[in-house]
């Protein structure tokens, strides 16, 4: 048993790994489609194309594995029933459910490395992706360190240390040069909101540098005109579902101590912890396609009949996502129940099979 193991597990490893450079590259080459729109805004050319496909590329990765994984089970099981391969591993005395399980195998391995990517490689090269594009884009000069986001407009220069949203921020420090380079005014304050197209600042200290000293001001709140367009921090923060989990629960934990609604980030990081099972089901699914009674036929409608159920499993996971957010509805319900549904889907045609 342990070589029929170690033989579907390459197998399916095989395939799962070509259906998804197959889809990865399909995807990055309409996002490349996409974004041609865009070349030629500010220093946005061909090369910062490249490395923005590049860096959306892990993001892709694991939003794709689960599709992957289905038609890598459909051709590989599929090619096996094919060449009654299926037919001798009966007979030599191996279960149904013993295959089943030598595919979860497979599935439980993709599961680990779908993971790791959404969560170490992921949320980090999501965020430089979206720098790169804000920064050539709006030809400004824009940098995401350790130390929170740097910007620079004219002599001003701002730090951000925490954005929260696109209209919520925290730890801001604003530098106002003079036309020599040197620092005429510090200014830090410990928030600061978008509200009716101005900038409130609170918990506010600023220095003011000149020959005759340094002299230190207080005050608990200002507004500011102009400090930071919110539409730009659009385009920098990254959209919920694509933070890690640690990342969209330390933000859940902030709004609800604010007293603000957190379903859109409850239905996020439900749907990130449910995702790495979706591969799971996605073998399950792809089982009685295989190992029923009837073949499901050529490579190609196997193909075919993969592609078709992993689309609709993602617009209908997407759809119920959103409907829980508009409706109300509760958003742990709303983000696992395709899943759920598919789950019992797949066990209750496995189970008829005998």
């Amino acid at each position: 048993m342990k070589v029929l193991n170690k033989y579907i597990a390459v197998e399916m490893l095989k395939s799962t790994s070509i259906a998804l450079l197959f889809l990865l590259s399909l995807v990055l080459i309409i996002t490349f489609a996409d974004e041609l729109d865009d070349m030629g805004t500010g220093q946005y050319g061909l090369l910062e194309i490249a490395k923005y496909l590049a860096l959306i590329a892990p993001r892709n990765f694991y939003e794709l594995m689960p599709s992957a994984a289905l038609l890598g089970a459909l051709i590989t099981l599929g090619a096996m029933s094919n060449n009654f391969e299926l037919t001798a591993m009966r007979a030599a005395g191996i279960s149904r459910w013993q295959i089943i399980a030598a595919t979860l195998r497979v599935g439980v391995v993709l599961m680990l490395v779908s993971l790791f990517v959404s969560e170490v490689v992921a949320p980090s090269t999501e965020q430089a992706a979206q720098m790169l594009k804000f920064t050539a884009k709006n030809e400004q000069v824009a940098l995401r360190t350790k130390y929170g986001f740097w910007t620079r407009d004219g002599d001003v220069y701002l730090n951000i240390r925490e954005i929260l949203n696109s209209s919520e921020l925290k730890d801001v420090s604003i530098y106002e040069m003079t036309v020599n380079n040197k620092l005429k005014y510090a200014t830090h304050a410990a928030s600061a909101s978008y509200i009716e197209n101005k900038w409130q600042l609170k918990g506010i200290q600023q220095t003011t540098i000149s020959d005759q000293g340094v002299e230190v001001s207080s005050s608990g709140s200002a507004q500011l005109d102009s400090l930071l367009d919110p539409g730009l921090l659009d385009v920098i923060v990254v959209k919920p579902e694509r933070l890690s989990i640690m990342g969209l629960a330390s933000y859940i934990q902030f709004l609800e101590k604010n007293g603000q609604d957190a379903t859109q980030f409850v239905v996020a990081i439900t749907s990130k912890l449910v995702r790495p099972f979706v591969i799971l089901v996605m073998l399950l699914i792809a089982i009685p396609f295989v190992l029923g009674i009837k073949r499901a036929g050529s490579t190609g409608t196997r193909i075919l009949l993969g592609a078709l159920i992993g689309i609709g499993f993602n617009l209908v996971d997407r759809l119920f996502g959103n409907i829980g957010v508009v409706y109300g509805l509760n958003p742990v319900v709303a983000a696992s129940l395709p899943f759920l549904l598919a789950l019992v889907a797949s066990i209750t045609t496995i189970r008829r099979m005998g």
